[in-house]
């Protein structure tokens, strides 16, 4: 009797399993024939099976002691290798000549997308880092320390073991302690470090959260200080929290005048030590966490600030957990609904809307800095997404602007958070939906204010505040383009890793040589072009804020954001995928200013040391390189979608009249010798010469592309000298220190 079982392929091809398709197990399969994909099977051990699909491996105990993090299973980690493939040899460090990685490895190999509705699931993984505690908190896919562990995987087998890839503290995660020895004070600091200290708290969050009325709280301190016995414990929690984040801002690149400086003295030689005292006084004034079930308006701003102040102290877990709490409370008191505002005073409705709205904001960046779900949803923010016009007709000129910054990185945020939900959360992404999410980001940047665009950034202004709205807006922007692409730009370097490396300049990956300019890779090489570009300009932008001195050093935000761009732009100088840049100078570029900010932030000084070693890795690695793909390639359409129509080229503006594109920063000999302040005129921008823009003339200037054309992206400029910048910072401060002694 015949056996009418179906006939079962023992063996599927790496794109069949991949996209779970049926696979006949021939070479090539019908599948990849009829698709005119690659055909690729992993090698198979003649040894027998000991495991079935469903059956779950156990993994060896963690061990935990106060000598290594997570040791065992950092090892038993390391050693395995994806989806069961055979381990991959590396070939020693620095080597010039090397075998290609094997494509018997998953991670190493993924087909082109053929069809825009195909989904591409992400090369990304998820990463458990231990705390100082010993627990193993969980990061997500679109935290830029799960991109690093990928980064870090695929230079290992590239190169091999270096510096940057046996990093000891790789499986940590940062998380500094509130000393035990501190002790609140109850003393408020005299009236001048108050109203200082507000300022700076003010000025320095602005576009990224506003949870008090500035008006209000001013007026209310002023109240406080006439008669502090009096006030509710309540707000005496909120203003020692206020002192607490805005001490923590005040450690800024701005050489402080004559009286602040005196104001920094009185307030201690230690000011993040002084900071943690503000701290520790609100908590024990009115602890938001022990009232929690009695919350109101004010708790929430409470557990908001707290938040904040957790980022500035590099205590992101902290900050999660309490910005947890803030949202139960919001929901709980009907901030999520428009139609519960009817019941209060209409200055009560625009402080609601205002505290929602910074809470969307920070969720959205808390979600994508840890990889972690929301807290808030898109359709419980949905009345953020309108704007309320007539409130603009009876704000002064710092309210619009504090008002417009909110409400752009509301909407910047609402793109983030659809990435977030509909592709980490996924942990797939198509063509089609990188499409569609490219024209929602040229609607925001349609509908942004001209005295936002990141274009005016560089241009001089004698407001800082105004700086840091187009900085942290930009910025959070950038920071969506780059989490949309980033899953192709990956895809390319991985796929690009397994090339042979020989020792041909004009070498051209397979895809790169089959595609036109329609064709499917060449879709996903403008992606990854975008992905690139973006960092390039989140670099640029910092670069400018910081020339101003416009930038606080302890910056959470920022800090984070320029770094997850540096990293994509290592990643690219590491596998040369995109080459309109000089990435020798980007790369460059971004470790001053991850060192400029490293003197005083403990996050900034972890980011430098993982850059500088992966920046040493790069540098001695001397294997020859694919051939980059140019921007002419690229779909310019998506390009203007994401950073404007007609980009200005170095050294030309719109119009087409020869001026610097960058005013301020080609200039920076006039920015430290002077002490801005915001009575000061704005600087008259000057044409830069060439040897400006080579700092002290002996950087030689950025090569521009010779096929770049006037509708395409020119590179942001990297000749500026930093160093030279950041010597004469130090120079100026001793200076203005021994004339004021």
């Amino acid at each position: 009797m015949l056996s009418t079982s179906r006939h079962r392929t023992r063996v599927a091809c790496l794109s069949c399993r991949r996209k779970k398709l049926k696979c006949n197990g021939l070479q090539p399969c019908a599948t990849c024939s009829a698709k005119s994909l690659p055909c690729l099977y992993a090698s198979v051990s003649s040894e027998p099976r000991r495991h079935t699909l469903n059956e779950q491996r156990p993994l060896p105990p963690f061990s935990l002691g106060a000598s290594g993090v997570g040791t065992a299973a950092a090892n038993h980690y390391a050693s395995r290798t994806l989806s069961g493939y055979p381990a991959i040899t590396p070939r020693p460090y620095g080597e010039a000549q090397g075998a290609p990685i094997q494509a018997n490895s998953s991670l190493f190999y993924s087909a082109p997308l053929q069809d825009p509705n195909e989904e591409e699931h992400l090369s990304e993984a998820s990463r458990m880092l231990q705390d100082g505690r010993g627990r193993l908190l969980y990061l997500g896919d679109s935290a830029s320390l799960s991109y690093l562990d990928t980064i870090r995987r695929l230079v290992e087998k590239t190169v091999g073991v270096s510096d940057f890839t046996s990093d000891p503290h790789k499986h940590s995660l940062l998380e500094l302690p509130i000393s035990t020895g501190l002790k609140p004070t109850h003393v408020l600091p005299d009236r001048e470090a108050a109203e200082f200290l507000l300022d700076s708290f003010f000025s320095n969050t602005v576009g990224v959260i506003q949870v008090l009325d500035r008006d209000a709280f001013i007026n209310e301190v002023a109240t406080i200080y006439s008669n502090p016995l009096s006030v509710e414990q309540s707000r005496l929690c909120l203003l020692n929290l206020v002192f607490a984040v805005g001490l923590q801002m005040s450690q800024s690149s701005v050489a402080h005048n004559f009286r602040e400086s005196q104001i920094l003295k009185r307030l201690g030689s230690d000011l993040t030590e002084r900071a943690k005292i503000f701290y520790l006084n609100a908590a024990h004034l009115n602890d938001p966490v022990s009232g929690f079930e009695d919350g109101d308006i004010t708790s929430i701003q409470a557990l908001l600030l707290i938040t904040l102040f957790m980022l500035t102290i590099a205590k992101r877990n902290a900050a999660w957990a309490y910005f947890g709490m803030a949202v139960r409370s919001a929901y709980a008191l009907g901030l999520h609904r428009k139609t519960t505002a009817t019941a209060f005073t209409p200055a009560d409705q625009r402080l609601r809307k205002n505290i929602w709205r910074s809470m969307y904001i920070l969720d959205c960046y808390l979600s994508a800095s840890l990889g972690r779900p929301n807290g808030i949803s898109s359709r419980d923010a949905a009345d953020l997404f309108t704007d309320d016009a007539d409130d603009d007709q009876h704000m002064s000129e710092l309210e619009v602007l504090e008002t417009a910054a909110l409400r752009a990185s509301v909407r910047a945020a609402r793109l983030l958070g659809e990435i977030l939900s509909s592709v980490y959360a996924e942990r797939k992404i198509s063509v089609k939906f990188v499409q569609k999410s490219s024209k929602q980001f040229q609607e925001w940047k349609d509908v942004l204010p001209t005295s936002l665009h990141w274009r005016n950034i560089s241009l001089p202004n004698e407001d800082p505040r105004a700086t840091l709205a187009q900085l942290h807006v930009n910025l959070y922007y950038f920071h969506g383009v780059i989490l949309l692409t980033r899953p192709f730009l990956l895809q390319k370097i991985l796929n690009q890793a397994r090339l042979p490396r020989g020792n041909g300049e004009n070498m051209r990956s397979p895809e790169a040589t089959k595609s036109g300019p329609g064709s499917p890779s060449a879709q996903t090489d403008s992606f990854s072009a975008a992905c690139v570009r973006a960092s390039l300009y989140s670099i640029d932008i910092v670069q400018s804020a910081i020339l101003k001195r416009a930038l606080p050093r302890r910056d959470p935000f920022v800090i984070y954001w320029l770094f997850s761009a540096s990293l994509i732009v290592f990643s690219n100088a590491f596998c040369n995928v995109y080459g309109d840049t000089d990435s020798n100078r980007a790369m460059q570029t971004s470790l001053d200013l991850h060192r400029y900010l490293a003197e005083t932030d403990p996050l900034a000084q972890r980011y430098l040391q993982i850059l500088t070693s992966f920046h040493e890795t790069i540098s001695g690695d001397s294997g020859s390189r694919i051939a980059p793909s140019s921007s002419r390639n690229t779909n310019q359409a998506l390009f203007a979608n994401f950073f404007g129509d007609k980009p200005r080229l170095q050294g030309t503006d719109a119009a087409g009249s020869h001026t610097s594109s960058h005013a301020s920063p080609m200039q920076p000999m006039d920015a430290v010798n002077r002490r801005p302040s915001r009575d000061d005129q704005p600087l008259q921008a000057t044409p830069a010469t060439t040897e400006t823009q080579a700092g002290n003339g002996n950087r030689e200037p950025i090569h521009m592309s010779p096929n770049l054309t006037i509708a395409e992206i020119s590179p942001p400029d990297y000749s500026l000298d930093f160093d030279n910048f950041l010597s004469l910072v130090s120079q100026s401060e001793t200076a203005y220190q021994l004339n004021t002694q």
